[in-house]
């Protein structure tokens, strides 16, 4: 099983508003969306999106060549589906505490 990381990365941050003016006005990620709940920033080729979410994590993203076949395997490995968008799109948290996104075309 191939994992190929994606050049996406999203965080859930507590006060989004000031953590946005920083990420943005400090750091200087170049702001492409924003809305309420979301912010895409880009920066040297890696999209950043910030979500208003009390519960802190960070999330990676892999693109894998079978949805079916990584979830298998990342189950056996004490992995669990924490959210499901689709039959290509789910949300893993591993045993050790992170969570990250994989997704097939």
């Amino acid at each position: 099983m191939k994992f190929t990381f994606s050049p996406h990365i999203a965080v859930q941050v507590r006060d989004y508003v000031k953590a946005a003016d920083f990420y943005e006005n400090v750091l200087g990620m170049q702001k492409v969306k924003h809305s309420e709940a979301e912010t895409h920033f880009i920066k040297d080729g890696i999209n950043f999106y910030m979500e208003n979410s009390e519960s802190g994590f960070t999330f990676f993203e892999f693109k894998v060549e079978s949805v079916a076949d990584a979830q298998e395997l990342l189950e056996r490995e004490g992995c669990k589906v924490t959210q499901v968008y689709n039959e290509k799109s789910k949300m893993i948290a591993d045993p050790y505490g992170m969570r990250f996104h994989i997704w097939e075309d």
